[in-house]
This record gives C-alpha cells, sequence and structure tokens, in this order.
C-alpha cells in the first residue's frame, strides 16, 4: 500500500519566507492548508506533501503571484534544506552530490522521485511527483526544476544553462520568459520535468554553500531515523503524531493527507486490518510514555502536545490505558 507522502519543513520554509517579506498573510494561509504553524518551527519536522502543495497553490491565488513556485525555488539552495542539504553538500564533486542526493533523497521527501539518464556528452535530470493526478502541484514542480538547477550552478560553470528543458506543465509564458532559461527549447505536457546538462560537468568541484558538519555521520543517522515512512501504516502513525497537538486528527483530514477520498482511504485501512481510532490511541499512548518520562515536561504540557483540552482529560485517558495516572506512571518509572 502507497504510503502517506512526506516532506521536510525546511522545503516549506522558503515559501514562509518570501511571503513574510511580501506582508502576506501567511498563518492564515497555512491554517487553510491545514498545515499547523508550530510544525514549522523545527525545519526537520515532516509535513504531509499534499498539504505542502495545498499551502503553495492556495498562496500564488491569495497574493497574485502565479511565479511563486520560480521565485521561491530561485532564493532556495541546498543550504537551506536542513539537515539532508548539510550532508549533500559535503560533496566533492557534481558527481558525488548528486550520488549524495539520489541516496539520501527519500530521507527528505516520500511522492517524489527523480533520476538521471545519459545522452552521448549529456546528462538528464528528471523530476516527478508521484501524488494522485488530481492534486495540484504546478508552483511546487517550479520550485523543484528551480532547486535542481540550482545545484547544477554548483558545479562553478557560470556560463551555463539548459538547452533543453521538458516541464510536466501546461505551457507557460513565465517559464518561457525566464531569465536564464530563455535559449531552452522548452517542451510542455512531458512525462516528467527534465533539462539535460554536458557530462563533464559531473567532475567538477563543486562550490561549497555552508561550512561542513563537525560530525556528519552523525548527521545522517540523526535523518535517516527520522525520515517520512515509507509504508502505509508507519506513515499514518507519523502523520498522526503531527496531528495530535491539533486536537482529535480527523479521518477526513488523514485522508486528505494521503491525497484520496474518505471511502478510498477507509477500505485502504480495512485491507491493512486498521482501526484509525485505536491508532490514534497507541500513538497518544506511546507519546505520552515518551514525554512522561522526562521529568522536565509538565503534565498540562503533556497533554497539550497529546492534543487534550486539559490535565485532567488527559488523566482520565491515561488511567483508562495503564490503570494509573500520570503522576503514578511518572514516579514509579523515574525510581528506576
Amino acid at each position: 500500500m502507497q504510503a502517506i507522502p512526506f516532506v521536510r519543513s525546511s522545503a516549506v520554509l522558503p515559501f514562509v519566507t518570501l511571503l513574510n517579506q511580501v506582508g502576506a498573510p501567511t498563518e492564515q494561509l497555512l491554517q487553510k492548508a491545514n498545515l499547523p504553524p508550530c510544525i514549522l518551527d523545527d525545519p526537520e519536522n515532516l509535513v504531509p506533501l499534499n498539504q505542502g502543495f495545498s499551502f503553495a497553490e492556495l498562496a500564488a491565488r491569495a497574493e497574485g503571484i502565479d511565479n511563486i513556485g520560480i521565485l521561491v525555488g530561485q532564493q532556495t539552495n541546498l543550504s537551506h534544506l536542513g539537515n539532508f542539504g548539510t550532508v549533500v553538500s559535503q560533496s566533492l564533486t557534481l558527481h558525488d552530490l548528486i550520488r549524495k542526493i539520489v541516496q539520501f533523497h527519500n530521507t527528505f521527501v516520500t511522492g517524489e522521485k527523480i533520476w538521471f539518464t545519459k545522452e552521448n556528452d549529456y546528462v538528464w535530470l528528471h523530476h516527478q511527483y508521484t501524488v494522485p493526478q488530481h492534486i495540484e502541484t504546478y508552483q511546487a514542480q517550479c520550485f523543484s526544476v528551480m532547486v535542481y538547477l540550482n545545484v547544477i550552478y554548483l558545479s562553478g560553470d557560470l556560463h551555463w544553462q539548459p538547452d533543453y528543458l521538458d516541464l510536466r506543465s501546461n505551457k507557460s509564458k513565465v517559464f518561457l520568459e525566464l531569465i536564464g532559461l530563455s535559449q531552452a527549447q522548452t517542451k510542455f505536457n512531458q512525462p516528467s520535468n527534465a533539462f539535460r546538462f554536458p557530462k563533464a560537468l559531473l567532475s567538477q568541484p563543486i562550490i561549497h554553500l555552508s561550512n561542513a558538519s563537525s560530525n556528519p555521520t552523525s548527521m545522517e543517522e540523526s535523518f535517516k531515523s527520522t525520515a517520512p515512512a515509507t509504508q502505509f501504516k508507519d506513515s499514518l502513525y507519523q502523520l498522526i503524531q503531527i496531528l495530535l497537538p491539533q486536537g482529535d486528527p480527523s479521518l477526513r483530514f488523514a485522508a486528505e493527507a494521503a491525497g484520496i477520498s474518505v471511502r478510498t482511504f477507509q477500505r485502504r485501512l480495512e485491507n491493512n486490518n486498521l482501526n484509525y481510532s485505536q491508532l490514534v490511541e497507541q500513538v497518544r499512548f506511546d507519546q505520552a510514555v515518551k514525554l512522561l518520562q522526562d521529568p522536565t515536561n509538565q503534565l498540562i504540557d503533556v497533554a497539550f502536545d497529546l492534543g487534550y483540552s486539559d490535565a485532567a482529560n488527559f488523566t482520565r485517558a491515561f488511567k483508562r490505558w495503564t490503570g494509573i495516572s500520570p503522576r503514578e506512571f511518572r514516579r514509579l518509572h523515574l525510581q528506576k
């Protein structure tokens, strides 16, 4: 079963930055897209990818910035993409950089494919989202194309620009007039976004945009351990974790995050022998145990983090799960 797609918060933050610069009601736009603003507090947090798409499209329409994906993508390089960007940037050559992007790609985003093909003395970079076709992805596609172009620019060849460009979108005057792409032979309505670059660039040393991490191995392990899940049940567990602080995570929203109807989502649950309400309880219990084992966490804060309106409701639920109160659980387990 296809997992619910996620992307790291660091991919959404550049849109937030630009919107804040133009005085847009960013928080309202996030809420309309069903994205809790607090999810962006940490660039390593996971964001439901389909809600990220919705946010970009809503922002473009609300603010009248039809090319927001292009503008944000132009300003975004690997150093803006959290731990993923930092780790892959610690490469020797463009070939090494591309190899690491492919290796660690699924730790940053799921629901997206990148691949490379060779054509004589050229290499084609291909990009495609693998979400249902009814989901609007135009701004995100523009963003991704510009970010991947910025990756090739790290080869240091200031005169390079793509001579061939394939785009999945309908014909766009914005793309045709874009500086740096105006000379490219552009085809629209293609199977994937793609552009080509000379194979000779692969052996070029790259421009380093950020300082090397003092412990890159530790950073790699960190974002591997928090990567988007590749199985449906595990990705649903991650989604519920994200939604808990906002209150009861509704089945409707989970279906929306999966990009399918409520009825199809219910069938997927049945096919996986899952009960949504029971899974929410499981996630709440697991998170409660984890949070209570940290003595610095106040009970009221634990309650809020689990989506309860007050500590009393949390205490009643915890007693139902364990037979004891959260305070008694903490006392018993902190004595060990």
